[in-house]
């Protein structure tokens, strides 16, 4: 299983991805970047949020800058 964090904000961008070999430690990965992710935008008052089992992202709509990670089984 891998778990995929991308952002964007400003000028700064980046990536990880995150390979687990049971679905149990990648599901705490997941869930634990999503709530890091809430947290950083948080302050934000214009977001737009998508929120799935496998799938968390947040846009600040007024400066563009984004968050997700993915969760895949692959």
């Amino acid at each position: 299983m891998k778990v995929t964090f991308q952002y964007s904000a400003g000028s700064e961008h980046g990536s990880d991805d995150y390979r687990y070999n049971n679905e149990v430690e990648a599901q705490e990965k997941f869930l634990s970047l999503k709530e890091i992710i809430r947290v950083q935008f948080q302050g934000c008052s214009d977001v737009e949020v998508i929120d799935e089992p496998d799938f968390y992202g947040i846009m600040d709509k007024p400066t563009g800058d984004w968050a997700r990670v993915m969760l895949n089984s692959r």
